[in-house]
């Protein structure tokens, strides 16, 4: 998403709440009756439209987490003999996780080699038997050679079914002596290990392990050196953000050092829970609205701790670069003289009452409808929008956000 559009956006989710603003501040007073307050917002308050008090805060908290997890299975046929890492170990791709015991299975081997041992004897006096039957069965006739043929029959059945039982059991003797060579199971990954999960029938109660849903695996490993970051929004919010969108992550110990990245994924199927530390930035933390994770992809990571908080700041370094110095307001403040252009003028407080004054404008931004103010206003003045009815001296009161 090219700067412009990112502005666009941004101006059209600041005038809109500028406008519920103006609505309320409307069924507030009668500005047509003379001496009814007229509700002014200081200018700094103005500003932040889009950056800040109003709620629609460009900059959101995040923290650093792993870009990559994974889950290591258990075979719960088997029993763990041995556990090798504990949490928080760091681990690297090939290192051992845990052991199965494998003493039992070295037993059912012996007793399946012995089972097809007998098997395949039996086989040999099957097929001798059936070759003496058809021997027997060439000098045969009538009822005899009928009886003869119904034997063989019989038999070829019998060492057909003795053999399928020789395959089914040497398949099984196979499946446990690869269980066997696979006993050690070892880390997929580098990084380090989150979680690890009791079975009732590990028989391994002298280690530690972290509390989890039997739906996690065994292990849990979170992956060391590839980061991405998470941040929250809330409802409200959430609309103000795309995937794609480019961000700059800014530290918070060093507001100077940035990363580079973009929107990933912004996750709305469940809520953050409250007392997350990825909360919105300038939110009111008791607020009772649903709160939302969203993903940033990074362009690099060097630097980056796992579990360190930054900033997630909407744009990429173009935009954050892109600084505008001044006082910059909507233009629908202003009010212009069709006989004179350069006569612009705004209402103000002055001194608790409400006075036009002329100011100077200098360039306009197309993309968020606003004027610079070269001259005539400061950030600790406060205005309001022209209406019909507004006259000087009405008394003005300050609107609180």
């Amino acid at each position: 998403m090219n700067t412009k559009l990112i502005r666009s956006l941004k101006k059209a989710a600041a005038w809109t709440l500028l406008a519920l603003m103006l609505v309320s501040v409307a069924g507030c007073q009668d500005s047509g009756t003379a001496g009814d307050a007229v509700y002014m917002t200081k200018i700094s308050d103005l500003m932040n439209v889009g950056g800040g008090n109003l709620g629609v805060n460009q900059r959101y908290a995040g923290v650093v987490e792993a870009q990559a997890t994974k889950q290591v299975q258990k075979d719960d046929s088997y029993e763990v003999a041995e556990i090798y890492v504990e949490v928080n170990d760091v681990v690297k791709t090939g290192d051992p996780l845990f052991s199965y015991d494998i003493s039992d299975m070295q037993l059912k081997i012996d007793q399946l080699e012995l089972e097809i041992e007998k098997m395949q004897n039996s086989v040999v006096s099957q097929q001798k038997e059936i070759e003496t039957l058809e021997k027997q069965a060439k000098n045969a006739t009538g009822d005899t050679l009928l009886q003869y043929t119904i034997e063989i029959q019989e038999a070829n059945v019998s060492l057909k079914e003795t053999e399928y039982e020789i395959k089914s059991k040497q398949l099984e003797a196979e499946k446990y002596k690869e269980s066997m060579n696979d006993a050690i199971v070892t880390s997929p990954m580098d990084g380090v290990i989150q979680k690890i999960n009791k079975g009732s029938d590990s028989g391994t109660s002298n280690y530690y392990y972290s509390s989890s849903s039997s739906s996690d695996g065994f292990i849990t490993i979170v992956a060391t050196g590839e980061y991405r970051i998470k941040g929250t929004i809330n409802e409200q919010n959430v609309y103000l953000i795309n995937s794609g969108d480019p961000v700059t992550i800014r530290s918070r110990a060093d507001e100077s050092v940035t990363w580079s990245g973009y929107i990933e994924e912004i996750d709305t199927s469940g809520t953050v829970a409250s007392g997350n530390n990825n909360y919105y930035h300038g939110d009111d933390e008791m607020s009772s609205s649903s709160k939302y994770a969203f993903y940033v992809q990074l362009d690099s990571y060097d630097g980056l701790m796992m579990g360190q908080h930054v900033y997630i700041e909407m744009g990429g370094s173009e935009s954050a670069e892109e600084t505008r110095e001044g006082i910059w307001l909507y233009e629908g403040y202003f009010i212009f003289n069709e006989e004179d252009p350069s006569n612009v003028s705004v209402w103000v407080d002055n001194n608790g009452k409400l006075a036009l004054r002329q100011v100077t404008l200098g360039e306009y931004d197309e993309n968020m409808g606003e004027y610079n103010v070269t001259d005539g206003l400061t950030e600790d003045d406060a205005i309001c929008m022209p209406e019909e009815g507004l006259t000087e001296g009405q008394k003005t009161e300050m609107m609180k956000w």
